[in-house]
């Protein structure tokens, strides 16, 4: 199995962006959750982006963190640069229009809504 690793970059102070690198599965996602929880927290941020780019397999543990996330954030949550197959994945789980996104903002079924 590919090592996992996942780094967080700040943006604007307000916008953390997650790039996780690997599988997302139980054990990872909870060394993700450990590692922005407290910043979340702690900082002002008001978006969290995760970055799929180099993400090669989700399981149901992954769609638990978002919607946690998303929960704490009052669902200002994104997924930017899914590969297909997951796009497929969010698809079915009909999380899609939820948290797909391209970089430039706009949701991958079109404008993201005012």
């Amino acid at each position: 199995m590919p090592e996992f690793s996942f780094t967080i970059e700040m943006r604007d102070e307000e916008e953390m962006v997650v790039h996780p690198h690997g599988s997302l599965d139980f054990h990872t996602v909870g060394l993700i959750k450990k590692a922005i929880f407290p910043l979340i927290a702690d900082e002002d941020v008001y978006s969290v982006v995760f970055d799929y780019a180099d993400v090669d397999y989700a399981d149901s543990s992954s769609f638990g963190l978002l919607l946690k996330v998303n929960r704490t954030l009052g669902g200002k949550v994104s997924v930017v640069n899914a590969k297909p197959g997951l796009r497929k994945l969010f698809k079915l789980a009909g999380f899609d229009e939820i948290f797909l996104r391209y970089a430039e903002g706009k949701s991958e079924t079109g404008p993201e809504p005012a």
